[in-house]
C-alpha cells in the first residue's frame, strides 16, 4: 500500500487521537497509551543508533554519516535516530563519526535542539552559548568535519530509494559549500548503510509486532462482521469511516487509506456508495503504525446469501489456492536469496502444483512500504533495486500475493484471490506473527 505522508508517526495523527471519545467497547487485546507508544519509539530509536548505526556504517566503509535536515522538509531517516519529540530546526546537521572506538562521536548542529538527548553527545546550536559561529549552521558544520578528517561521507543520496534520498539539492550544495572542495569530493551514498540501519530488526521489537498484528486483526474482524454489516443498506464508506474512528479510539493511525472492496459476481463494483449486498466478497486492506512499527494485513469476508450456511465451494477453493501462492512464497524465501528470485520460483513452483499465481510483497521496516527486499518483478524505476536486495534474517515482510481461479457458482468467473499477511524471515522460511486466515468470514443476512 501507498503510504499517505511520511509524517510522524506518534506526534501528529496519535495526538489527534487522545482527543477521541472512549469507545463503548473496550479492545479485545492490549493497546499502549499514547505515552507508553511513544516512550517505546524512543527507547527503541536509541537502542537502534547504539547497536545498529556502527556495525552499518563500518560494513558500508563509511566512517562519517551526515544528515541534513531544513524547516519544511525531514530526512525520513531522522524519524528513527530522535529520542525526543518534535520536528523542529530551521537548518541541522546530524553527524555520526567513527573514530576506530566502540562507541560513534555523535553530533548534531543546528536550531530548536533537544535539552536533553540520550542519541547525541554534543549539542551545539548557532549562535548560543557554545559560542558557536552564525547565524549560518555552515561555520559550525566546517569547522566539525575538518576536525573529523572523515575519509568517507555518506549522505542519505539514493537513485531509486525515496526513504534513502532525504537529502535535497539545496541542501547538498548547502552541505558542500560548507565543507569544501577536498572533503566534498569523499561524499558517498549511504543507500546500503540506510538499508542495513533501518532494515535490521531489534529482539525488542518482535513482541510489539505481535501486539500490532493482533490490533489489526481485531479491526479487520469487527469491520467483517454482521455486527456492522446490514446487507442492502450498508456502504463501503460506512465501514471504512467505522475503521477510522475505531483507529483513533485504539490510539493508533494508518499508514495508508483503509481498503474495503467489494466483489461481486459478474459485476464491476467500486465506489464507497456501493451498497452491500448478499453473495458478495468483501476484502479488507488495513495496516496501522504502533509505537513506530507497522503493519499490512488483507482479510476476506463472504455475505451469505438467504438459506446459505456457507460460502459457495468455488469461493473457498479460492481462498485455497492463494494460500498455496503463500507457502510456496514461504518455502523459498529463505535469508540470502533475491527478492526478485523469490518471486521467479514461488510462482513457478505453483505452476508446477496448477496454480495460477502472481507474488507482489514487500519489506516492512522503518516504513510500511519498507526499504529491504522486495519479492517482485526487477524493475528498478518502479519497485529501486530492492527487488536484488537478499531475504535478510529476521527481517519483517509483507507476504502479499494471489492466485487467479475459475469460480464454478460464479459462471466460471476468473476470480484473483489477493492475501496479506505480516511475516518474518528464518533460515527456515517465512513464518507468521499471527494465525494467517484459512477461511472466509461469513456474514448474516438478516
Amino acid at each position: 500500500m501507498c503510504s499517505l505522508t511520511r509524517s510522524s508517526v506518534l506526534l501528529t495523527c496519535l495526538v489527534a487521537a487522545s482527543c477521541a471519545a472512549p469507545s463503548a467497547d473496550e479492545p479485545a487485546v492490549h493497546v499502549m497509551s499514547l505515552r507508553e507508544q511513544a516512550e517505546t519509539f524512543f527507547d527503541l530509536n536509541v537502542k537502534r543508533v547504539d547497536r545498529l548505526m556502527l556495525p552499518a556504517m563500518r560494513s558500508a566503509g563509511i566512517d562519517c554519516w551526515i544528515m541534513m535536515s531544513r524547516e519544511g522538509f525531514i530526512d525520513p531517516v531522522l524519524e528513527y535516530i530522535r529520542d525526543e519529540n518534535g520536528e523542529g530546526g530551521h537548518r541541522n546537521a546530524f553527524i555520526f563519526f567513527d573514530d576506530g572506538s566502540e562507541r560513534l562521536r555523535r553530533i548534531v548542529i543546528g536550531t530548536h535542539l533537544p535539552r536533553e538527548t540520550r542519541v547525541f553527545d554534543q549539542v551545539l546550536g548557532y549562535p548560543s552559548d557554545y559560542g558557536e559561529e552564525g547565524p549560518s549552521l555552515q561555520p559550525a558544520l566546517r569547522r566539525i568535519v575538518h576536525e573529523l578528517q572523515p575519509t568517507r561521507i555518506g549522505v542519505n543520496q539514493s537513485r531509486t530509494i525515496g526513504t534513502s534520498d532525504g537529502l535535497t539539492v539545496e541542501m547538498k550544495k548547502h552541505l558542500v559549500d560548507a565543507i569544501g572542495p577536498e572533503y566534498a569530493r569523499r561524499i558517498v551514498s549511504a543507500e546500503q548503510l540506510s538499508v542495513d540501519f533501518l532494515d535490521t530488526r531489534l529482539p525488542e521489537e518482535f513482541a510489539l509486532l505481535e501486539e500490532a498484528a493482533a490490533i489489526t486483526q481485531m479491526l479487520h474482524e469487527e469491520v467483517l462482521s454482521d455486527r456492522l454489516i446490514l446487507p442492502g443498506v450498508t456502504t463501503v464508506d460506512e465501514l471504512k469511516w467505522y475503521l477510522y474512528d475505531r483507529m483513533m479510539e485504539l490510539r493508533v493511525v494508518t499508514w495508508f487509506p483503509v481498503g474495503l472492496s467489494v466483489i461481486r459476481q459478474g459485476e464491476r463494483v467500486s465506489g464507497d456508495s456501493t451498497v452491500i449486498q448478499p453473495g458478495d466478497l468483501l476484502k479488507t486492506d488495513i495496516g496501522i503504525v504502533y509505537a513506530g512499527l507497522y503493519t499490512d494485513y488483507q482479510r476476506a469476508g463472504y455475505v451469505l446469501k438467504p438459506g446459505e450456511t456457507a460460502a459457495p465451494a468455488g469461493l473457498q477453493a479460492a481462498l485455497g489456492n492463494a494460500l498455496k501462492v503463500q507457502d510456496a512464497v514461504a518455502e523459498v524465501a529463505r535469508p540470502g536469496v533475491p527478492g526478485y528470485v523469490v518471486k521467479a520460483e514461488a510462482e513457478t513452483l505453483c505452476e508446477s502444483q496448477g496454480v495460477e499465481a502472481r507474488v507482489a510483497s514487500h519489506s516492512v521496516d522503518a516504513f510500511g512500504h519498507g526499504v529491504g527486499s522486495w519479492f517482485s518483478s526487477d524493475w528498478p524505476d518502479r519497485y529501486s533495486d530492492r527487488a536484488r536486495f537478499p531475504v535478510r534474517d529476521g527481517a519483517y515482510y509483507a507476504l502479499e500475493s494471489s492466485a487467479t481461479t475459475e469460480v464454478p457458482e460464479w459462471n466460471n468467473q476468473r476470480l484473483s484471490f489477493g492475501t496479506e499477511e505480516s511475516v518474518y524471515a528464518t533460515p527456515d522460511g517465512l513464518k507468521y506473527f499471527i494465525p494467517r486466515q484459512e477461511k472466509l468470514y461469513l456474514i448474516m443476512s438478516q
